[in-house]
Order: structure tokens, then sequence, then C-alpha cells
């Protein structure tokens, strides 16, 4: 077991984290909910979501120590079942009452920052490790400047994706705390608008690939056909539109993965926790983008049956990139961490805290 205890002259020690499930394992857990959720109707989808979690969560390992998920299912089942109610509650009024719209995109826009922070803050207080919770403080507010009004501005206005991106993680991770104490991240704007810059170009980059290989595969096709027609050969008709476009989306995958994982880097590797202890992440953009496109071939391929492997495959080398690098003895906080929860149990047990993620 990894030491928990700070070298004798105070300096930093770096505790990796560690994914030890196996998608064997997880492909039985897989199966038998896939099989249950068609059987009840979608009614246990909210057990197998406890069930994922809880595997997911018990094989993650940081300084010799799993992560725990506490979620009751039924509190997931009540979120999802008024996602589902105001879902079909807006797709009737806009095909019997089309002049309802209108009201009913106002009332998403108004319920969507709850939404947003009843759904984190569940998975935060449901979350622990070495028995101390994670918490989300996000305030409706907060909540409505960073998902609705920087959303807004953003597509308005598209070279503000980037800092919009910038205030989502924000919000996101400065409003998470451990056994009460906050985390923080902070980073340049200058640095996630020179990734989107990156993406931006590649993304271009493919398109003009992408035609241009489009144009010659046409020429040469026309070329062969003219020599097949002097040889008196029936021709046979080639469709490579959906060769392309398998190419193109493969390829767009590709990079949005990989400006994703940059992104990802950027802010967690400049998170702390208030203590002077602070979060790494080093994940390959190269090949966290190969992991999920080669992902994406097995799973298409099989049918969905490499789903459960491809799962663990990216948890494994994600998990694997992570880091905490302690400024102390782990020991001595997590056990200040736990007397300072029992000052907010009442809180963490609120009631109104629903998880609505699918």
């Amino acid at each position: 077991m990894p030491d928990l205890h700070a070298p004798a002259g105070g300096a930093p020690i770096t505790h990796a984290v560690e994914f030890r499930g196996r998608g064997g394992e997880y492909f039985r857990i897989w199966i038998v909910n896939v099989a249950l959720t068609v059987m009840t109707l979608g009614i246990y989808s909210a057990w197998a979501k406890v069930r994922t979690q809880r595997y997911f969560y018990g094989n993650t390992y940081v300084a010799g120590h799993s992560f725990e998920y506490h979620a009751r299912p039924w509190r997931i089942l009540i979120g999802r079942a008024i996602a589902l109610i105001l879902f079909a509650g807006y797709t009737v009024s806009a095909v019997v009452l089309p002049v309802t719209m209108g009201v009913w995109i106002l009332t998403l826009a108004a319920a969507l920052p709850w939404l947003a922070n009843s759904s984190i803050r569940f998975n935060a207080r449901n979350t622990s490790w070495r028995n101390v919770r994670f918490n989300f403080k996000g305030t409706f507010f907060e909540a409505f400047m960073a998902y609705v009004v920087w959303s807004v501005v953003a597509i308005s206005v598209f070279p503000l994706i980037p800092y919009t991106r910038r205030v989502h993680d924000y919000f996101y991770i400065n409003h998470h705390t451990f056994g009460g104490r906050p985390f923080k991240t902070d980073f340049a704007a200058r640095r996630i608008y020179f990734i989107y810059l990156f993406g931006f170009i590649a993304i271009v980059g493919l398109i003009v690939l992408v035609i241009g290989l489009s144009f010659g595969v046409v020429i040469a096709e026309t070329r062969l056909h003219d020599f097949i027609a002097r040889l008196h050969i029936p021709a046979v008709p080639m469709d490579y539109t959906l060769l392309f476009a398998v190419a193109a989306g493969l390829c767009t995958l590709f990079v949005s993965t990989f400006v994703e994982t940059m992104v990802t880097n950027l802010a967690i590797g400049n998170t702390a926790l208030e203590g002077g202890h602070r979060l790494s992440s080093r994940a390959s953009p190269l090949r966290v983008g190969w992991i999920v496109v080669t992902n994406t071939i097995l799973t298409l391929l099989t049918f969905g049956a490499y789903y459960p492997f491809a799962r663990v495959r990216v948890a494994r080398y994600r998990m694997g990139r992570y880091a905490l690098i302690a400024n102390g003895d782990l020991d001595d906080f997590t056990s200040e961490a736990l007397a300072q929860q029992s000052a907010i149990g009442q809180e963490v047990a609120g009631f109104f805290d629903f998880g609505f993620g699918l």
C-alpha cells in the first residue's frame, strides 16, 4: 500500500490514480444491466447506473484507497421521472399548441440552472474517499450565468466559445469541495484559445483533405471507367459517399477528443485543493484520440458488444494519467476533513438533490 505520509523534509509526494477494473468484469455487469433495463421498460436503468458507478468508483484508487459511490437508485429514478415529465410536456405542447413554444423555452432556460446544480451536487455528495465526502456549492444565479447567459453569448459571438468553456470549467471545479475544503482552478484564457485555435485549424485541414481525396477518387474513377469502356468490359458503379462520411466522422471525433483532452489537462492540471494539495493531468491527446476512435470502430463492428471493454480501456488510461500531489500528511488531512464533515452532515443529506444524468 502506498505511503500516505509526506517525506520527513516536507517535500510534496505524488500519489498516482489507478484504475483496477477489467473489461470482462464490467461486461458481466453491463449485460445484466441491459437485459434488466429492457425487461423493466427502463425502470431498472436507475439501479443499473448505481451498479455501474459503484464498479468504476470502487476500482479507482488513490494512495491505496478507492472511491465510494453512495447514491440510492430511487433518487435517480425520481430525477429521471421529473426530466421525462418535462420533456413529455414540451413535446406535447410543441405538437398541440405550437404557440406555447416560447413559454417552454423560457421555462427550460429557468429550470436548467436548477437541474445542473442538482445533478452535479447529487453526484458530488454521493462520492467519498476514505469516508470523506465531496460536495458542490454552486448557486442558481451562478449556474444561470454560466450555463444559460454565457452559452447564449457563445452561440451569438463565435470567438467567445473558448472563453465560455473556461467559464464552465471554473464554475464546475471551483464550486466543488472535499470535506469542506474548496477546489480552485485558474488558468489564462489565452491558453484555452490556443487549444481551440489548433482544433479549428485541424478541422479545416481535415475538411480540405477529405474534399481533395473525394475529387481525386472521382477523377481516378472516371479515368478507370474510360479505360474499361475501351476494353468493352461492363463497369461496376461505386459509391464512396458513405466511406468518406465515415472517415470524416472519425477524423472529427479524433480532433474533438484531442482538444477535449488538452482542455481537461489544462483545467485539472491547474487545480489545487485548500491545504496546498494539487492535482495533475498528463493524458496524451494523441493516445486518447487513438483509444476513442478505435473503441468506436470496434464497438460498431461488434454491434455494441465491445462497449464495456471500450469504457474500461478509456478509464484505465485516463485515470492512470491523473495524480494527487500532496503537500503534507494525507492522514492528518482526511482526519480533519472527516471531523469537519460531521458538521455539514445534514446538508449532505439534502432531499431535493436528484441525479438527472443518464
